[in-house]
């Protein structure tokens, strides 16, 4: 019978690039390790790597075995939180994935109510964009997602809930030369360094539509910063014109920093959306959080 300690250590060696590092990821002493890899291969009467030097590289069985134990460790975490929600315990800890936009706009406030009142609930936030949290979605990682869902809509294995969306803006210093432009063409913005945050296909396309359609080249930012907070101060100090949500701009605007400006972009929307996987049970803290984001 398989130990499912050996195949969190396997997945801990195959993962890092030394023992040591795997060692210490999963808080073992590295002869212990060692040890451990050793008796599961004398288990399986097999081999799962191949020792060249120091180097420890998976054979065709340990490469195989480290894409069913991904997918076995998941199912574990499954139902350790199905055991504990029977018991109407939780699991006393939420893992959640925000991507830039919802990280400055929408999770402040929820955590600003959740934290307080859920003492007993360790929260852990994951930032970045889409495409980087959803491994740790579907490994089990992460409880869910606020994220913008584009790349995520033809998966069958997920539930996605929109958000309310946020139209696009752009962000000037309170003396920048086009505050007072009604409609700057794409050749007059083309004239100051652009910034925004990673964004889905769908923007790259509208610029590229936007800009062609006025005959212009497409705009390259300068910048591209998933930190609001960077971008703001970098517009501030300097001509560069930040793209990005509007009620998240707007929030820096009330304090004088940067005008948002009224130019009707008519571009596409930030949309933010609750992504989960599907059939997944969340525990009671992990369901409360979640629907914090969508009130």
């Amino acid at each position: 019978m398989i130990d499912i300690r050996h195949i969190r250590h396997l997945l801990a060696v195959a993962s890092h690039s030394t023992l040591q590092a795997a060692a210490d990821a999963i808080h073992l002493t590295q002869p212990a390790l060692t040890q451990s890899i050793a008796r599961f291969e004398e288990e399986l009467d097999a081999k799962l790597f191949d020792r060249r030097g120091r180097r420890l590289v998976l054979t065709e069985l340990g490469e195989r075995l480290v894409g069913r134990g991904e997918d076995l460790l998941r199912h574990v975490r499954e139902l350790e939180e199905e055991v504990s929600l029977w018991k109407g315990m939780g699991t006393g800890a939420v893992g959640i994935g925000v991507d830039p936009e919802a990280e400055m706009s929408l999770l402040p406030g929820v955590l600003e109510t959740f934290v307080p009142a859920q003492r007993g609930v360790q929260v852990t936030v994951r930032s970045g964009h889409t495409a980087m949290l959803l491994p740790a979605l579907l490994s089990g990682e992460l409880h869910f997602l606020v994220a913008d869902a584009e790349i995520a809509l033809e998966r069958d294995d997920l539930e996605i809930q929109k958000l309310a969306a946020d139209p696009i803006a752009a962000a000037l210093r309170p003396g920048h030369p086009l505050v007072r432009k009604r409609k700057p063409t794409a050749a007059e913005l083309a004239v100051y360094p652009v910034a925004g945050a990673s964004t889905a296909p769908r923007f790259e396309r509208w610029s590229a539509e936007r800009t062609g359609g006025e005959g212009a080249e497409p705009l390259v930012p300068a910048l591209i910063c998933d930190n609001y907070e960077v971008m703001v101060r970098l517009a501030e100090r300097s001509d560069t014109v930040v793209f990005g949500p509007r009620e998240l701009l707007m929030g820096y605007a009330r304090t004088g920093r940067i005008k948002v400006m009224g130019w009707p972009l008519e571009g596409p929307e930030i949309s933010p959306s609750l992504i989960r996987s599907k059939g997944r049970q969340l525990s009671p803290a992990a369901e409360r959080l979640m629907m914090l984001f969508g009130s």
